[in-house]
């Protein structure tokens, strides 16, 4: 962080050597808040200026220096005779020793901190510009006093530049560049919140939390875990300023760093109205006005992380509590009136309305933050006893993927509460599906008389992730087709829908089901925060598995940065997965693995539908693409202690990634089988186009399935099914022609890593033909695929015209002999030694080779 180059100042360096050249004025001034850069900036201009031959001062101002006349200046005098001497004859004695010196050339003279200048030196200094024997540059605080006499050295005919935040994109170098550019989304938001553009602040922030760990790194993802760690470095940029106020105002600012945005009316009720209005004039508060309402906050987010982590534990709970009675005193009108008077309760220790503390957990689910829901439910429930905030902490629990604890706190049926009978179905339905894997009883809580539309959209959701499509597909249809269903039920039924009739091959379907709960979505967003996302989520996979992927990668690019801005791990964690498996399917593997491992660590904590475990497989078959077989076995052993039984709609995609390991490995014919197996997961799992994908990659892999994936095409005609189908006769025939038409149809989708396939195919295909031209053209194209997907290592991409006159087995065996003794190679595909050695005598007999690292070098040919 010492060596960070100079970022995000390329117009204020433009400035400065525009006014520097021109010799035409009297000097700049970079004025700008403390840690912004100023002495930066300074030093560079300094830099660019001597490396062109000028001669340059560099004086730092200091408060010592400050009471002393030209205290700063004082190399400057001529020696200890100048006490003698009047001021207009020592200013003159000064500026001819700086004209010997400077040799008709104005001399750069800097001036760090000028606002802390003594008087004598500041008219020095001004002296010495008017008779263009210097030019000043001088950094000024915009927070700090400074006489009239020293301002005028930038008030007057200086140009004046303003040294401001850091552009986003600045900022985002920085972290890049000390960070590996690996950050999960949200730990670099809150970066760039808390630092706020001020280079300093980031270069303390990230400091202090790599110490301590609050920024660690798991998995080569960065990510902020905690609060804001109470270190000198950071504090003390704070702390420097609250020196200097006197006690009414600190308290001020305490009760706002408690409470912000703190509404003026109730701050007064607390507090004198001198210190607030003193507590403003610092610039430690801001007041924002909204309608008739005012509020003050700190002037930075950081100012309030480093004071509540300053104070003492019994005067922060006497701070919350005296907020919460004075708010809970009047009549509270707005909405988030109840989650603050929560909030404050639970921090001041005293839980005085366990009701309002109920409700304000209700509203932390709606604003993402199931960490304050769950610690507000508790401290209810442990405030008064009761069934509300049993069902309420269990709902929580099972928004984190804690079904277990879910059902520990769960009531039995029937009991008095204030729940809707409705919800209590869906909250008990969810905890046992997803928390217990026991579908059955989870479909049977379902059963009430009431509010079918919700029990029913939930029946659909859990259906779906059942393996059960056709059903899911049914049950959403029917709560959409009634005349007036509960907006929360449309939406569910929507996501659910959407991805059913994906899956089932009905794209236009599910673009009408996915279309018809946005419109509900977008109209109910304030009510279910998540309404937009679950919509989402029905449309992305519906385009994903339709052949879409570029409509795909879009929604999942819009609900990804949706995510991030709202601040919720989990939401923003499946939005990275489908942005990992859709770019992976295009080929952009570097791209896939980023965002999978994203997703992995958000959903790290809160993963209530149990995604960690194809986020996991979809990693490794990723890191498989690449030939990183050790990696993408290590992931698969991860996923694989995520196994439950409530998640069956992800076997066949489990399964998959599995195959793209063992080619990885080496492994062909096992990789076909276990791609034809996943095939037929799919198909019990009611995923036809699931099914058509695992085939098509089976005929990658060297199976011969394209009976089935044609029957699988003609009972889907509208899908993308065909298009494989298609694909798969190609690669089976090897026609030149045929090939070529599948690259480009590829192509066009935005599967480019398909693409390069079948072209390579074609490629070597017209090579036999021996037409030249042909051949060229079908080289080029090959060869552009390819770079279009420069980490991908598929065992078509390395077939090359050596290893082409090889059987599939041979050429197996052939590939691992160059590196793995028989023994092995028998061991790993369930042959024996004899069988492995005659075929690699064979082998060896078509490529006239006869050593094994002759093979070795065969294989290596185009990346193999």
């Amino acid at each position: 962080m010492h060596q960070w180059p100079l970022a995000g100042r390329q117009a204020e360096l433009s400035v400065i050597d525009t006014v520097l050249a021109s010799g035409e004025n009297d000097g700049l001034a970079l004025i700008g808040a403390p840690g912004m850069g100023r002495t930066r900036l300074a030093r560079e201009a300094l830099a660019r200026w001597t490396a062109a031959g000028g001669a340059a001062e560099w004086v730092a101002a200091t408060r010592a220096a400050a009471s002393i006349p030209f205290g700063a200046l004082s190399h400057l005098l001529p020696g200890s005779q100048w006490l003698a001497e009047s001021r207009v004859e020592l200013l003159a004695r000064v500026a001819d020793r700086m004209a010997a010196r400077t040799a008709g050339k104005p001399t750069l003279f800097v001036v760090d901190d000028a606002h802390l200048l003594d008087e004598a030196s500041a008219a020095l200094l001004r002296q010495l510009a008017a008779q263009r024997l210097v030019i000043p540059l001088v950094t000024a605080c915009c927070c700090e006093p400074a006489t009239d006499a020293v301002a005028a050295l930038w008030k007057d005919t200086a140009v004046r530049l303003s040294v401001g935040p850091l552009p986003p994109e600045a900022v985002d170098r920085l972290l890049d560049l000390t960070l590996d550019g690996r950050i999960d989304p949200l730990s670099r938001r809150r970066l760039h919140r808390l630092a706020d553009g001020n280079p300093l602040l980031l270069r303390e922030l990230l400091a202090d939390t790599v110490e301590t760990g609050t920024l660690a790194r798991r998995d080569g993802l960065w990510r902020w875990r905690g609060g804001v760690p109470a270190r000198a470095r950071v504090a003390d940029l704070v702390t420097a300023r609250l020196r200097t106020l006197d006690p009414a105002t600190r308290e001020v600012l305490e009760m706002i760093a408690c409470g912000e945005p703190l509404a003026l009316a109730l701050l007064q009720r607390l507090a004198d109205q001198h210190a607030i209005e003193t507590a403003e004039r610092s610039g430690m508060a801001v007041a924002e006005q909204s309608g008739a309402r005012v509020t003050l906050r700190l002037a930075h987010s950081l100012y309030g992380e480093v004071l509540r982590a300053g104070l003492p534990v019994t005067r922060a709970r006497a701070i919350w509590g005296r907020l919460a009675e004075a708010l809970t005193a009047e009549p509270m009108r707005r909405r988030d009136d109840t989650l603050l008077a929560g909030v404050w309760q639970l921090q001041s220790g005293t839980i005085r309305r366990p009701e309002q503390v109920l409700d304000a957990a209700r509203q932390a689910i709606g604003r993402f933050e199931l960490d304050l829901a769950e610690r507000l439910a508790r401290a209810a429930r442990g405030a008064g006893p009761g069934k509300d905030a049993d069902w309420l902490l269990a709902r929580i629990l099972s928004y984190q993927g804690r079904g277990r604890e879910a059902v520990e706190v769960l009531p039995a049926e029937p009991e008095p509460t204030s729940e809707p009978q409705p919800m209590r179905a869906v909250t008990r339905a969810l905890i046992l599906h997803w928390g217990l894997g026991r579908t059955d009883e989870a479909e049977q809580a379902l059963d009430v008389g009431s509010g079918q539309d919700l029990t029913e959209a939930t029946r659909s959701w859990i259906m779906l992730f059942d393996g059960r499509s056709r059903a899911a597909l049914r049950s959403a249809e029917d709560v959409l087709g009634l005349p007036e269903p509960d907006e929360q039920a449309v939406i569910w039924a929507a996501m659910s829908g959407a991805m059913a009739a994906g899956l089932l091959g009905r794209p236009d379907r599910a673009a009408a089901i996915a279309e018809r709960g946005r419109r509900v979505a977008d109209a109910n967003a304030d009510r279910f925060p998540w309404g937009q996302a679950q919509v989402g989520y029905g449309l992305c996979m519906a385009l994903h598995t339709a052949g879409r992927p570029i409509e795909a990668a879009r929604v999942a690019e819009r609900g990804y940065r949706r995510a991030v801005a709202s601040d919720s791990a989990m939401m923003t964690g499946v939005w990275a997965s489908f942005r990992g498996i859709v770019a992976k399917a295009r080929g952009d593997l570097g791209t896939a693995q980023a965002a999978l491992r994203e997703a992995v660590a958000l959903l790290e904590e809160e993963d209530a539908y149990g995604l960690t475990r194809v986020c996991l497989a979809e990693l490794a078959g990723a890191l498989a693409l690449t030939g990183d077989a050790t990696g993408a076995g290590d992931l698969l052993a991860r996923a694989d202690e995520h196994v439950g039984d409530h998640n069956r709609m992800f076997d066949a995609w489990i399964q998959l990634n599995r195959a793209w390991a063992e080619a990885a490995r080496g492994m062909l014919s096992t990789a076909a089988d276990t791609a034809a197996h996943a095939a037929k997961l799919a198909r019990d799992t009611e995923q036809p186009m699931i099914e058509a994908w695992c085939l098509y990659d089976a005929v990658r892999l060297g199976a011969a399935v394209q009976g089935r994936l044609s029957a699988v095409a003609a009972a889907a005609p509208q899908s993308f099914a065909p298009v494989l189908a298609d694909a798969a006769a190609a690669l089976a025939t090897g026609a030149p022609d045929a090939l070529d038409r599948t690259a480009g149809v590829f192509a066009d989708r935005g599967y480019l890593l398909l693409a390069a396939e079948a072209a390579k195919l074609a490629a070597r295909a017209r090579m036999r033909n021996g037409r030249g031209a042909e051949m060229r053209v079908a080289r080029e194209r090959a060869t552009v695929l390819a770079e279009m997907c420069p980490q991908a290592r598929t065992p078509l991409l390395e077939l090359n015209d050596f290893s082409a006159v090889l059987t599939p087995r041979e050429r197996e065996i052939a590939r691992l002999a160059g590196s793995l003794p028989s023994r092995e190679i028998a061991e790993r595909l369930g042959l024996s030694v004899n069988t492995v050695n005659n075929t690699l005598a064979r082998a060896y007999a078509k490529l006239g080779v006869s050593r094994r690292g002759e093979l070795a070098a065969i294989f290596v040919t185009d990346g193999g």
